[in-house]
């Protein structure tokens, strides 16, 4: 029962987060007078399907209940009973920006409105990164670090939330004593901390400091609205500084997780109640438009960069070039879910 509870969630966290994503780019296809073959909710063979008066798309529910997609007429997948003028690639180059790019907007529009709901119902967490509860007779502890410190910097690196503590801490550079850079009763101080090493379940030195985050909040309309833009801002950020991170190998390619590793995260927090949950469909929809934004094939991004390609030339790339493009990145795209999910598995076992 617990495995099936944890799935029913996973399914409708990912399935919300990338319907949104889709319906961002259906209504811009719409707007812009692109040809919509299918709508479709849902992965897998059609259980349900019906069409709207003088609406050409066909709408479906399918059987595998996991984000959803759109049929564009376009002609690199096809264009049967589309008019000219209804095909994707025939419209302006800002036409297919805006139906690109809106299915990142929207996946951001989603992280902003959960998160503000959280703020409106359990109270807005102060975002800045105040020290919380430190542990008696830890690093932290010894090294002078105290509850309501707010943390500046960390080595000389500017931290501007939680995350960003996290990986300085976590990912940064390996030193024997970390540099705190913190604001205290409107002092600016500094202490020096000489983590605890251990070592994980692989073998990899882990170092505590031993403080934990603040746990304030804020009431209000007001305040939940700040709240939602102001982590949805630095919630991006730490997703960027991650891929930096991984870009430069500071990060290893077995620390990313798929679908197995957000079903045990789910796992392990759903106890703590729909905060919890509602925070993390925001943190994966922040991660989805961000990841859909990077330059490369397949993604969003990729098919953007195409187009400033084609802005850049003044004119437009051949149908097969392109289409050769995309198959190359869905390969290894795929390659990279098979790795993702194996190491997944392998961390549970």
């Amino acid at each position: 029962m617990n495995f099936i509870l944890t799935l029913v969630i996973l399914i409708v966290i990912l399935g919300v987060i990338v319907f949104v994503h889709e319906f961002g780019h259906f209504l811009a296809a719409k707007k812009n007078n692109v040809h919509v073959y299918e709508f479709a909710i849902g992965m897998g063979p059609k259980i349900f399907s019906f069409k709207r008066k003088n609406d050409p798309t066909l709408y479906t529910l399918r059987l595998l209940p996991l984000g959803g997609f759109n049929a564009l007429a376009s002609t690199s997948e096809g264009a049967v009973d589309a008019k000219e003028d209804e095909i994707l690639e025939n419209k302006s180059i800002w036409q297919r920006f805006v139906v690109l790019f809106m299915g990142i907007i929207f996946n951001f529009i989603l992280a902003i409105v959960l998160l503000f709901l959280n703020g409106v119902i359990y109270g807005s967490p102060v975002t800045d990164p105040y020290v919380g509860k430190v542990q008696v007779d830890s690093p932290a502890y010894k090294g002078g670090l105290i509850t309501d410190d707010l943390i500046l910097k960390i080595n000389g690196k500017s931290v501007s939330s939680f995350d960003d503590v996290l990986l300085e801490t976590k990912f940064g550079e390996t030193k024997s004593v970390y540099e705190f850079t913190v604001v205290r009763d409107g002092k600016e101080l500094t202490f020096n901390i000489k983590p605890n090493v251990t070592k994980d379940e692989d073998g990899n030195d882990v170092r505590e400091f031993g403080f934990g985050t603040s746990a304030k909040r804020e009431k209000g309309f007001v305040n939940a609205v700040k709240y939602a833009f102001t982590s949805t801002y630095k919630n991006s950020l730490s997703v960027f500084k991650i891929l930096g991170k991984l870009l430069t190998g500071k990060i290893g390619a077995d620390n990313l997780s798929g679908p197995i590793g957000v079903f045990s995260v789910i796992d392990n927090i759903k106890s703590s109640g729909m905060e919890s949950l509602i925070y993390l469909t925001a943190y994966l929809s922040i991660n989805v438009a961000i990841i859909n934004f990077i330059p490369i094939p397949v993604f969003d991004g990729g098919r953007i960069l195409l187009l400033l390609i084609e802005k850049i030339k003044g004119k437009k790339l051949n149908p097969k070039v392109e289409t050769t493009i995309n198959n190359i990145g869905a390969i290894l795209l795929i390659a990279l879910m098979l790795y993702v999910t194996l190491n997944d598995i392998l961390k549970i076992f």
